[in-house]
């Protein structure tokens, strides 16, 4: 459904930034406002200070609630909206901007104005992992680890090779965790865990063909043989979009599931950022966002 009537916008953005983004989102709001629009930042300047900021905003007569930043500021701001219906869009300036990618959206500062000013309102459920809302993933196992123990410097200089690195550190070091997972009745057990409400994981790498963000569903995908070896294949199947299609991961469609292990201090991470340590709890939100996005793209 196109959205005619979005004149009156608040802008959330996280100032960590390049000189480069810096310059892109300058761009974005002086195309947003020689297209007649009333733009109002404010900016973050703590974790968390987004969600404080959208649930402190959300009734004040915006029509529209923008996260600028990465995929984490993106969270911080629909955890602060939901369960409201403000149309609710995005201005990607993070790392990966996964969910840019899951909706198609252009990365020039033309394309996010025009889908900022033209775009339609489309459904977008939500998973919950132990009280927080996320819009793309939850995951346990190795790539949690590395998203907990990523180093922040590296990841301001080197963006994503940082969890790259990250990654390699904790196989080296990693043990044979077996989680398990019960869901819709069912107990699986596996060494590492996804549980997604898009296709696309990590950026532009496909971990759930069939995933849509306007279905009220969530997919699990459970890895089931463990081991440096394994972790290093599953990795290379992951880049190279084969990940589905191996034999050794399974994907199932679900509403919620709990994830526990006999270890402590698991981390359990949702859109790229930890949010505490196992068991988790997921689930589906009780209601949809209403996110912005290109005109020209499908859910």
């Amino acid at each position: 459904m196109r959205d005619n009537n979005k004149k009156n916008l608040l802008i959330i953005l996280n100032p960590v930034a390049g000189r480069r983004l810096q310059r892109k989102f300058n761009n974005i709001v002086n195309i947003l406002q020689k297209n007649g629009l009333s733009v109002t930042i404010k900016e973050t300047r703590y974790a968390g200070h987004g969600k404080e900021i959208a649930g402190e905003n959300v009734n004040e007569g915006y029509d529209m609630i923008i996260a600028a930043g990465g995929d984490g500021t993106i969270n911080e701001v629909i955890n602060g909206i939901y369960p409201h219906q403000i149309a609710f869009g995005i201005i990607p300036l993070g790392t990966a901007n996964v969910l840019a990618k899951e909706i198609s959206l252009g990365e020039k500062a033309n394309d996010i104005a025009d889908c900022l000013i033209n775009g339609h309102s489309s459904p977008c459920w939500l998973g919950k992992a132990n009280g927080r809302y996320f819009t793309l993933m939850t995951s346990v196992g190795l790539d949690s680890l590395a998203v907990a123990h990523v180093s922040t410097r590296l990841k301001k200089n080197i963006g994503k090779g940082a969890y790259a690195l990250s990654f390699i550190w904790q196989v080296i070091k990693s043990k044979n965790i077996i989680y398990q997972v019960t869901s819709d009745g069912k107990i699986h057990s596996a060494y590492n865990v996804i549980i997604t409400n898009g296709r696309l994981y990590g950026g532009q790498y496909i971990c759930a063909p069939k995933a849509r963000l306007e279905d009220k569903k969530l997919y699990l995908l459970l890895a089931q043989r463990g081991g440096r070896f394994n972790a290093l294949k599953y990795a290379y199947l992951m880049l190279s979009q084969k990940y589905p299609e191996s034999r050794t991961v399974t994907t199932l469609p679900i509403t919620q599931a709990t994830i526990k292990c006999g270890h402590d201090n698991i981390p359990v991470q949702i859109d790229g950022d930890a949010i505490g340590c196992l068991p988790a709890e997921v689930s589906l939100s009780e209601y949809a966002l209403n996110l912005i996005r290109p005109v020209e793209t499908n859910m």
